[in-house]
């Protein structure tokens, strides 16, 4: 596979860029939940909330391409993978996520408990990232865990996606069926006995849960083979696929729920900023917001709680104004935490999981 030039380590600050605007959209709709708003950048505001999707793009692309550049060069690639991811998520996890949330808010339930206390159950299943099989537990322990579980979920089956997509049209192939599997796996469960459709953390659910973020990996995985292979070239047959998923969906007969146009609107814009990173939009300070972004999505949550607590959220009468302040207080102070977490909790394990990795080739 051909790569192109501007794929090197050193030239990838656009990825970093695509990560600070991820974690900026989910700030920006969390912040129009912690007092007074405007109605009218609702709209904007409220799609804040795919800034995930990108997220989950970003990190099928960089999984693929960190992959493939160690796959030569290690002698157990797979394990060294899971050892990475390990120490890159769960200290920051267990600590901010588990840890702090406990101690904020204690096993007091709410929505997402169906206003239950939390269980021990729950918290196990946190420390081992697969409450994404709950709806009750999906969400609730850690304010945006969701998105955890699902990623976690997505670095377990990396290593056999990575064995069986070589090409761009296999990829393609793979998001028709992950399309199709979503689909069937919705209407599998809303026929379920125990499904209550009138229960909205039902519906809520089956958006959150893995098999519906599928699609969206797979569209990152598109984004790599577009960006790293010179020769990518999708056949009439994938097209032919595409074009009638896409027909439907204008019909009526959708198959790509919003958070999917969204993946594909970030793929190509993850591709534009690959072939142009224009200053205005790549830029230091965006992509150090990108370096942190995973402190900062845990720890905003946090940020806002605490502008709750000491009436520090509202400050005149105007809705537009007040959110625009507290947006721009939430950011500062949550770069601000995030940039101590990094360094003093992210950068220390990842190292750690370097020298573990390390000792185990040496042997």
């Amino acid at each position: 596979m051909q790569k192109n030039q501007d794929n090197s380590s050193n030239k990838l600050s656009y990825i970093d860029a695509l990560r600070g605007y991820a974690v900026l959209g989910v700030i920006m709709i969390h912040t129009n939940q912690y007092g007074q708003s405007s109605n009218k950048l609702l709209n904007i505001i409220n799609n804040g909330k795919m800034g995930v999707q990108l997220f989950f793009v970003a990190s099928a692309f960089t999984l693929f391409l960190s992959f493939n550049n160690r796959l030569g060069r290690e002698k157990s690639p797979i394990r060294n993978f899971f050892i990475r991811r390990f120490f890159r998520i769960a200290p920051m996890y267990y600590l901010i996520g588990i840890g702090y949330y406990l101690l904020q808010n204690g096993l007091k339930g709410g929505y997402w408990t169906d206003n239950e206390p939390i269980s021990i159950g729950n918290i196990i299943s946190n420390f081992f990232f697969v409450h994404g099989i709950n709806p009750y537990w999906i969400n609730s322990l850690v304010p945006g865990g969701w998105s955890i579980t699902v990623e976690m979920s997505f670095y377990a089956i990396l290593p056999f996606l990575f064995s069986k997509i070589k090409n761009i049209n296999q990829a393609v192939t793979f998001f028709l069926i992950s399309i199709f599997l979503k689909a069937f796996l919705h209407i599998l469960i809303k026929s379920l006995p125990f499904f209550d459709p009138t229960q909205h953390l039902w519906t809520e659910f089956i958006y959150l849960y893995f098999p519906s973020q599928l699609p969206v990996f797979a569209l990152g995985i598109i984004m790599y083979f577009i960006i790293n292979d010179s020769h990518s070239i999708i056949s009439g047959k994938s097209l032919l696929l595409l074009s009638l998923i896409f027909i439907l969906h204008l019909t009526g007969f959708s198959l790509l729920n919003p958070h999917i146009m969204f993946a594909i609107g970030f793929v190509m814009l993850g591709v534009a900023f690959s072939r142009y990173q224009a200053i205005a939009f790549v830029n230091p300070i965006i992509t150090y917001i990108g370096k942190i972004s995973f402190s900062m999505y845990l720890v905003h949550f946090a940020i806002l709680y605490w502008l709750t607590v000491f009436h520090f959220s509202d400050f005149v009468q105007n809705g537009l104004i007040n959110y625009s302040i507290r947006f721009f207080i939430t950011i500062l102070g949550t770069v601000l935490a995030s940039t101590l977490t990094y360094n003093f909790i992210e950068l220390p394990f990842q190292e750690i999981g370097k020298k573990l990795i390390k000792r185990w080739d040496n042997k």
